[in-house]
């Protein structure tokens, strides 16, 4: 465990440096110190910005030497994932600019937005992991994977899934615009205006009629596919297949939600030698973040290129991908078993 500078501390031996003790009574030294925090605020702040900058390039400077050491340690599955990533994209863009073809184009277009979207998503959990943050990174592919069976469904039920779900953004944008409303007075914002309002319900009664009905909540959408008036994100998975995913879907949300969870438990904490608190980076647990990613990534490229249909040149490609995903899982394996025990942690 690195030491670390305190700021706090910095900025109280600073107030006490200022105080003559010459010329005060050791047992008035507390009350010296006491009137100080209570009479001076702004005096002491300036004495806590001029410590700051020291400070700041200690941390600064122990984060990227963390950064350089944790690349070097998960360096293979890392440059890997990156691969997939940048292979993804790349498929992922010819494939949207080719257009669909004989597909349904609200579906292709509909994919062709998810694709995105996952990227971005992958692209901020390879940037936690990087950075030591397994736990973030695992947080992260829950919406990854969130995404991924979206576009499955709309894949496998074409129009009558896509229709409702890009139909959907104009119920939740009136919900949220009137839920924003009824607290911007607490939360000290500024409401939304009245005709800024009038146009979010318009186009909320515009998607009502083309749709014929009212979407009430976020999965309200899948309703009708799935023969369901009150569908979960579950149904959803259910459906296409990836109810097998449900457990490490709940691992995933501990880390989202406030429920209590034993700190070393924490993927980031799975090679410490001592019960610590952790609210820094680590370089453990990176192995399944690294894993789930790489294989999120590959289904989601596949969802898309696979519609309309596939032909070989796609076939050829998702077996790429399987075997790059194989390899990356194989390699963050690797990394774990051979420097087990060579763990730096960030601070705890």
């Amino acid at each position: 465990m690195k030491e670390h500078v305190s700021l706090f501390g910095r900025f109280l031996d600073t107030a006490l440096e200022a105080i003559d003790y010459s010329k005060v009574p050791e047992d008035k030294v507390a009350d010296v110190v006491s009137d100080l925090l209570e009479t001076s605020p702004s005096e002491l702040l300036a004495l806590l910005k001029k410590e700051a900058p020291k400070m700041l390039e200690v941390e600064r400077k122990a984060r990227v030497d963390f950064g350089h050491n944790n690349y070097a340690r998960w360096r293979e599955p890392l440059d890997l994932l990156e691969m997939l990533w940048k292979m993804s994209q790349e498929l992922g863009e010819n494939h949207a600019h080719g257009g669909p073809r004989d597909g349904d184009t609200v579906v292709f277009d509909t994919l062709a937005h998810l694709q995105p979207k996952a990227l971005l998503v992958a692209s901020e959990i390879m940037c936690l992991l990087r950075g030591g943050f397994a736990d973030g990174a695992l947080t992260r592919w829950r919406s990854l994977h969130e995404i991924v069976v979206v576009a499955m469904f709309i894949a496998k039920h074409g129009y009558k899934a896509a229709f409702p779900y890009r139909l959907s953004v104009w119920f939740s944008n009136s919900r949220r615009a009137a839920n924003y409303n009824k607290y911007a007075g607490r939360s000290g914002l500024r409401p939304i205006g009245a005709e800024e309002l009038a146009e979010i319900q318009a186009m909320r009664n515009t998607a009502e009629q083309e749709l014929g009905r009212v979407l009430k909540n976020d999965w309200d959408w899948a309703a009708d596919t799935l023969g369901n008036k009150q569908p979960s994100f579950t149904d959803i998975e259910n459906d296409v297949g990836m109810d097998h995913w449900r457990p490490r879907f709940k691992w995933a949300c501990q880390h989202v939600h406030a429920g209590f969870v034993l700190p070393n438990k924490l993927l980031g904490m799975t090679e410490a030698k001592k019960f610590v608190f952790q609210v820094g980076s680590s370089n453990s647990g990176l192995v399944d973040p690294i894993h789930m990613t790489a294989i999120s990534l590959m289904q989601m490229t596949i969802t898309s290129l696979f519609f309309p249909d596939s032909d070989f040149d796609r076939v050829v490609y998702g077996k790429v991908m399987q075997a790059l995903v194989g390899e990356i899982g194989d390699a963050a394996m690797t990394v774990k078993s051979g420097t087990l025990g060579g763990v730096e942690k960030g601070h705890s």
